[in-house]
């Protein structure tokens, strides 16, 4: 057999296998860019996500989200050190919700676009104690509560289910 003649075979074989591993190779998932340090932290709490994963699944047909913040032991930023989504650990708490905290009493605030009440609630442990500029975070829908007194009360009840876990400070990191 002539040269050009094997050549054309191998090519005509090769090819399809060749250009299905090259797009393969395109269609490999995207890196997950690293967590920018400006604006997270490691965050070692598994008490506190158990704990956020037990109480949201209690709660599940009331809520939306359910998220803990708070200052970690020997940091100085308040960050989300628990969440029902565990990529948002380490998050550092926003201006506005560290705006909200300070007035310290529960706010409720309506997302139109996504038929929810947005609620941050300060908390503490079981026995009324500081867990260092501690709150929860959540969304109730619209569903469940036409305002947002309404959901401030399903809010409260979360919040409160959520404290009386809590034994200390220190067992949200354990």
């Amino acid at each position: 057999m002539p040269s050009s003649i094997v050549k054309g075979i191998l090519v005509s074989c090769l090819l399809p296998t060749l250009l299905s591993g090259a797009a393969f190779a395109q269609e490999k998932p995207a890196k997950t860019p690293a967590q920018d340090p400006s604006t997270y932290m490691h965050v070692h709490a598994p008490f506190a996500q158990s704990l956020v994963e037990r109480v949201k699944a209690a709660h599940n047909d009331e809520i939306v989200k359910l998220g803990i913040h708070a200052v970690p032991p020997g940091e100085t930023d308040n960050v989300i050190i628990a969440n029902i989504t565990p990529s948002k650990n380490g998050k550092k708490s926003s201006p506005a919700d560290l705006e909200k905290l300070a007035k310290r009493k529960p706010i409720a605030v309506r997302i139109e676009k996504d038929q929810v009440f947005d609620l941050l609630i300060p908390m503490t442990d079981s026995k009324g104690r500081d867990l260092d500029g501690g709150f929860v975070v959540m969304e109730v829908p619209y569903a469940k509560a036409s305002n947002e007194e309404e959901a401030l009360k399903i809010g409260v009840a979360v919040r409160d289910d959520v404290q009386r876990q809590i034994p200390s400070k220190k067992a949200l990191y354990q």
